[in-house]
């Protein structure tokens, strides 16, 4: 009999409906009291080349959110090698993202990544607000040849996380259609901060990636539209900073939720975000499944 947090996402099963997104959590994280008792953790990206990022600065805060341009720093896909060790300390699934230049890329990065055996799903990273886009962004048909590659050669779960500064229902149809596990929806936001006192930009790339409170009615807004529209599996991605976030989520018809920027704000926020759906599906006397999408029936 499974849990009554259990949740499943296409063939990824989860203890809990609560992960952390890429970007936040490294390859050695420490934090592991927290990020043990998850349902996943998404590491960040893995390009194929060590990536050192943009220039800084990389961060700025708002009271409403927060605008990054790390810029996917990363060891790149050999590099983490030597994170295995710490890696296979986790005892929730882990889940590899990653990115290619190209659709070669994408399919050498992948392979190098199944050979290391460690990895429980994939998450394809088709959103970066902060790197250069591939010709897959803007062209469905290069984007459907590159799904279908990808998919021929992962066996295990394999999610794509999307833009909302694309058709996400029409990208979600043709993953749904091409047999992924899931979608994340969605990454950041791009936005640009001013230093009007220094007559300059706060960030070194100008461009960021706006994330926090401020965007989760305009993620929401896609997740029901999918939800109603696709059928396909949902990870609810932006703006979740309580327990009651995630729930509005799993509502909206989000199988599962991930966690980003509030995760610097407050470690502990996951954990509480469990405990907080815990007592709440206890109270209902329901379990999570019969809570998901009763906002989109």
């Amino acid at each position: 009999m499974k849990n009554f947090l259990f949740s499943k996402v296409g063939n990824l099963e989860l203890a809990n409906p609560v992960m952390i997104a890429s970007g936040v959590c490294g390859f050695a994280e420490e934090n592991l009291s927290v990020l043990n008792r998850l349902g996943a953790v998404v590491f960040k990206t893995v390009t194929l080349q060590p990536t050192k990022g943009n220039p800084t600065p990389r961060v700025t805060d708002f009271s409403y959110g927060m605008l990054n341009s790390i810029g996917l720093e990363n060891p790149g896909v050999d590099g983490i090698k030597s994170k295995l060790g710490h890696i296979k300390k986790l005892k929730c699934k882990k889940i590899a993202s990653f990115l290619g230049n190209n659709e070669q890329e994408f399919v050498t990065i992948v392979e190098k990544l199944q050979e290391y055996k460690v990895f429980d799903g994939y998450e394809l990273n088709l959103s970066c607000p902060n790197v250069a886009k591939g010709e897959w962004f803007y062209d469905i048909y290069k984007l459907k040849k590159l799904l279908v590659r990808i998919r021929k050669i992962v066996s295990k779960p394999l999610i794509a996380k999307l833009s909302p500064e694309t058709d996400v229902v029409k990208i979600s149809s043709l993953c749904k259609t091409l047999g992924y596990d899931g979608v994340t929806l969605t990454n950041t936001y791009t936005g640009i901060a001013v230093d009007y006192k220094n007559l300059t930009f706060k960030l070194g790339n100008i461009y960021g990636g706006f994330s926090g409170p401020a965007i989760k009615p305009l993620v929401q807004r896609w997740v029901y539209e999918v939800a109603k529209k696709v059928k396909i599996d949902i990870i609810g991605c932006g703006g979740i900073i309580s327990g009651e976030d995630a729930i509005e989520y799993f509502l909206l018809g989000a199988k599962a939720v991930q966690i980003g920027s509030g995760y610097f704000r407050n470690p502990q926020l996951p954990v509480e975000c469990v405990e907080f759906i815990r007592k709440y599906l206890q109270e209902k006397k329901v379990n999570l499944q019969q809570i998901v999408g009763l906002l989109t029936k």
